[in-house]
């Protein structure tokens, strides 16, 4: 197989093969990788190649490409020769089937109106938000929406699971051909932690685990699966794996930090690994006539693009601008939010000014990012500020154009932390007359012939930073190698 390759495991049996003098490889279970587009690609496809600079080659089971809806190629191509990649299908389950059929059959009725002419489909259910707090989750048999819901969350962990076994298995051959350091798991979907803790228990090998969002301790569940059943599982899982990792790995302080109250018996084994900003060049900023005000990425669980739509309209009748001065425009929504997001623009009357582009590689995000004079945050629906322990993906990203930065973040949140330390405009997520101010100034400044400038960063805040710092931790933490024959 060629190094950086794709093999789909099922026809892929490695030989029994001794590791070469010197070598440090490391074993990753992550089911998003390169091809793969998705944000949780992300962080792993670029520790990889720092991974090898440090002089780590990395082995990665990762979803089959043939399961992806797109393929990044690029992406693929660009990683070090030292890194292998194994695809594992993800199949649905037979009542997969019958499931997907019941649900066209329900939206096509729901998407005709009575002359029978189609309406927007996949568009959300009205009044149904899209997540719901933890601390809101109803017993199954509180209605028939808590059983559908419970169904759901079954299926979703039953899926989930399969996959992580499978992706297990290739693993283990993996471990039995060739000597590894350590596996890494890398979620979410969060039950891969449980494929390295059986592999931990099966050959010995010490486990890694890297949690890019909470798993038990998130605020907020999907609205489809939000059971307490779902939290329940995740709770003993993650008990589990937390007690079989040699090191758990958050991605901001505040993560590390709610990890440590949860699990005080790992607090010592429990560190901080930010995504970081990428020192690669990223495309020159784009400034012209128009004030572009851009997002970037999913609008997922709780991101309301409403106070903003409001401040922004507060703004436009101000002013006195038309959309050739002023606008709005986001990029990576999902199909189903698209129609929702316009229409939510229309009934806050600036559906002129707002613009919707489908998701797309990540070379092509950075040039809509370059043209944006504005990039924003999303605020959060209902989360307290000591909850908000994540810091979305596209920050780093934005902090790294010449664009003024605009946080709709609860003070003391991860989010708020991080941008206020590099001076961005951090307000409170639901204040539309703070929101308004903070764009009518820039907007004016903008007028005026003043251009934003990239913010000064702190070298500890780059990815090469805290990728040192990973693999310092993951030298340390784990037993000098053993020169053996493979398992």
């Amino acid at each position: 197989m060629t190094s950086a390759g794709t093999q789909n495991a099922h026809s892929h049996r490695p030989k029994s093969r001794p590791a070469p003098d010197g070598e440090r490889r490391l074993l990753l279970i992550s089911y998003h990788f390169p091809p793969s587009h998705e944000v949780g690609a992300r962080r792993w496809q670029q520790l990889a190649k720092l991974a090898a600079e440090a002089g780590w080659a990395l082995d990665v089971v990762t979803l089959d490409p043939g399961d992806l809806a797109a393929c990044d190629e690029t992406a693929l191509a660009e990683l070090p020769a030292s890194v292998r990649v194994y695809g594992v299908p993800d199949r649905p389950l037979p009542l997969d089937r019958l499931v997907r059929a019941a649900v066209s059959w329900r939206r096509r009725l729901l998407t005709r109106s009575r002359t029978g002419e189609r309406l927007v489909p996949h568009a959300p259910s009205p009044g149904r938000p899209p997540s719901i707090g933890v601390t809101e989750l109803r017993s199954p048999f509180h209605s028939a929406r808590d059983a559908l819901r419970a169904f759901h969350a079954w299926r979703a962990h039953v899926r989930s699971r399969t996959w992580a076994r499978r992706a297990a298995e290739v693993a283990h051959q993996l471990l039995r051909a060739a000597h590894y350091r350590s596996v890494i798991t890398c979620g979410p979907p969060h039950m891969v932690h449980e494929a390295g803790r059986m592999l931990r228990r099966r050959t010995g090998v010490p486990l890694i685990v890297d949690m890019r969002d909470p798993w038990s301790l998130t605020p907020r569940i999907q609205e489809e699966i939000a059971s307490p059943l779902l939290l329940q599982w995740a709770r003993r899982h993650e008990r589990r794996v937390v007690e079989a990792a040699a090191l758990i790995v958050a991605n901001t302080k505040q993560s590390r930090r709610a990890m440590q109250v949860a699990y005080p018996s790992a607090r010592e084994r429990v560190i901080a690994i930010l995504n970081g900003y990428d020192d690669e060049p990223v495309p020159p900023s784009q400034h012209g006539r128009c004030f572009v005000i851009g997002y970037a990425g999913s609008i997922y669980l709780d991101r309301d693009p409403r106070p903003l739509f409001r401040a922004v309209a507060a703004t436009i009748s101000e002013r006195g601008v038309g959309p050739d001065q002023l606008c709005l425009e986001f990029m990576g929504v999902e199909a189903g939010a698209h129609a929702a997001l316009l229409a939510t623009a229309a009934e806050e009357r600036i559906g002129a000014y707002v613009v919707v582009h489908p998701a797309r590689p990540h070379a092509d995000a950075l040039r809509f990012l370059a043209r944006a004079t504005m990039l924003v945050s999303l605020p959060l629906v209902s989360r307290a500020p000591d909850t908000d322990t994540s810091i979305p993906a596209k920050i780093y990203d934005y902090i790294r154009f010449d664009a003024w930065l605009l946080a709709l973040a609860n003070p003391g949140s991860a989010t708020a932390l991080l941008l206020q330390e590099i001076g961005a405009d951090v307000v409170p997520p639901h204040d539309v007359d703070a929101i308004a101010a903070a764009i009518r100034a820039r907007y004016d400044a903008y007028a005026s012939g003043a251009r934003p400038k990239r913010p000064r960063l702190p070298e500890r805040l780059s990815r090469r930073a805290q990728a040192h710092r990973l693999f310092e931790e993951i030298e340390r933490r784990l037993p000098a190698p053993r020169h053996e024959s493979p398992r």
